[in-house]
């Protein structure tokens, strides 16, 4: 029996197959879930991704932070899944209770108490547990989840992409040997995958995918930007925001809901009860759409153009691997809450004007897709390049030379290319590579961020997001030469592939005969030379 487990940025999904009924089913769970209403008056059943910190550690998550009307306290961390995807959670900490906690540590927390409820739910689990994961995921992210969720899990675990679980979450919707496209468009990321069905996707989850493009843009950037509308037409201050705009933000997540939901006009409200003031406003239907469609950095594209772009960019990479064109498509499937939002649906009814739109199961597809995803065969590829840093001697500067290209299929049976690592001095003993995940995604800014003392302009943080995102940035140089290494010789092969989890991983050889060669892992463990299939962000 397999359960699975679909964290987002807004909601986390729970789903199990019922070998009985043959489907799959989506627990209800007893003071954690809640319902998500659907257009026609239907609901689903969502897992608030939400925790709070309470003095003394106690942790309430999901429905328990809202029924005890903590959403907007300064001790709950939403929107944990995006920071973890963006920094890895190490940034934007905040103090509470004279702790200070990163959203890594809070997101750790969160789904090892979902996992802990289910133990309960369950009498104790010891099935195969799928985990889903964006499509533009970096390996940092795939190994952070798997292995919290190992601390309950003892049994098999697996990783499947969000936007093929998709497919596979809308039984009996499927024809044969049909060329399909799947957009995910949830609180945190837009992920888009053309697949190909085959006979035995019904049955066995089978199928294959085509080409796949993600952007970091959903429905938490969407809240934002309401934030911001709401902030110029009532004239709010930073101290406004930092007082509350966390209150704020959570009316504008229900306004936007209301408004996805076919209402005309949605009411927002926060009283300030340091400065007795009351922020009260409306936003309609139509003052939506006109944020989605205001163009913004970086790019200068509007949320509407960007949808069409990365369409454009998995229809791309379909039609140079595969020759599939955007006229094969026979039918598309809409996940997530954000493909609710106004304007999305037409769009891609435009885009797709001669395709079967489906879009009736935006929260749970996911989750019941993963359900199905038990020892099934499904052909994925990767949407990124996985980059050696080199030095060009004629252009005298580094570079990043692709060692596993986007679109190779994984997992690999071994590695897909090598390298020959040298010494650069006389009597080397340690040598190292500075290895990237390179991403072509556009990841609109954002106009807020949570901080220590509440909300505050994105303009007072530091840094910039970067798209080549090094995968051992704390240990370039892991390679101890014994005995030491002569300048110029081909001392060491590096060979590169992808396990079934996504993941880069190291095949290296000493090619000096006797040698005590050995590489140390970011735990401190040694492994003698030589290694195969070692995940690279381990070291």
């Amino acid at each position: 029996m397999t359960l699975a487990l679909d964290f987002g940025t807004t909601n986390t999904v729970i789903a199990r197959w019922n070998e009985t009924l043959q489907e799959t089913d989506i627990p209800d769970l007893a003071g954690l879930t809640r319902t998500c209403p659907l257009p026609g008056g239907s609901a689903s059943s969502v897992i608030p991704s939400l925790i709070h910190i309470a003095p003394g550690g106690e942790r309430l998550i999901g429905a328990q932070v809202e029924d005890a009307g903590l959403s907007s306290h300064p001790a709950t961390f939403r929107w944990l899944k995006m920071d973890l995807l963006r920094s890895g959670g190490a940034n934007r900490s905040r103090r509470v209770s004279g702790e200070l906690l990163y959203p890594r540590t809070a997101a750790t927390d969160l789904v090892d108490r979902i996992l802990l409820f289910l133990n309960g739910h369950y009498g104790g689990i010891d099935e195969e547990l799928v985990l889903t994961v964006p499509v533009e995921a970096y390996d940092h992210y795939l190994d952070w989840l798997e292995n919290t969720a190992r601390k309950r899990f003892s049994s098999s675990i697996r990783l499947i992409d969000e936007a093929t679980a998709c497919i596979l979450g809308y039984e009996g919707r499927i024809e044969e040997n049909s060329a399909c496209c799947i957009i995910d468009f949830g609180g945190g990321t837009l992920d888009i995958s053309i697949v190909r069905t085959t006979q035995e996707t019904r049955d066995r989850g089978t199928c294959r995918v085509l080409g796949r493009a993600g952007e970091e843009i959903g429905g938490m950037m969407i809240d934002n930007w309401l934030l911001q509308h709401i902030r110029r037409k009532e004239a709010l201050s930073d101290a406004d925001i930092a007082d509350i705009g966390t209150s704020l933000l959570t009316a504008a997540e229900e306004a936007k809901i209301a408004l996805s939901n076919g209402s005309e006009k949605a009411d927002i409200t926060a009283y300030n009860d340091l400065t007795g003031k009351l922020t009260s406003t409306t936003v309609t239907a139509s003052e939506l759409c006109d944020i989605l469609e205001q163009e913004r950095e970086p790019g200068n594209y509007s949320l509407y153009q960007l949808l069409t772009r990365t369409l454009d960019r998995a229809l791309e990479a379909a039609r140079t691997g595969t020759g599939t064109t955007k006229e094969e498509l026979s039918a598309v499937f809409l996940v997530g809450g954000s493909s609710m939002l106004p304007g999305v649906t037409q769009r891609v009814r435009d885009y797709f004007p001669d395709c079967r739109i489906h879009s009736n199961r935006p929260f749970d597809a996911v989750a019941r897709g993963a359900c199905r995803y038990n020892a099934t065969a499904i052909d994925q590829t990767l949407t990124h390049d996985y980059c050696l840093q080199s030095w060009n001697r004629s252009k005298k500067q580094f570079e990043l030379v692709p060692v596993v290209p986007r679109g190779t299929a994984y997992p690999t049976s071994g590695p897909v290319s090598s390298k020959y690592i040298k010494a650069a001095c006389q009597d080397q003993q340690v040598l190292g590579m500075v290895i990237y995940e390179r991403s072509v995604m556009q990841r609109p800014g954002i106009s807020f961020v949570h901080g220590a003392d509440g909300l505050y302009p994105a303009d007072r943080a530091t840094g910039q997001e970067e798209r080549d995102k090094p995968l051992n940035p704390e240990d370039h140089d892991f390679i101890h030469a014994v005995p030491p290494c002569t300048p110029g010789t081909r001392r060491f092969i590096a060979g590169f592939g992808v396990d079934e989890q996504r993941r880069l991983t190291l095949w290296l050889q000493d090619t000096l005969e006797g040698n005590r060669s050995y590489i140390r892992l970011r735990d401190s463990r040694i492994l003698p030379l030589p290694v195969s299939d070692v995940p690279v962000v381990r070291l």
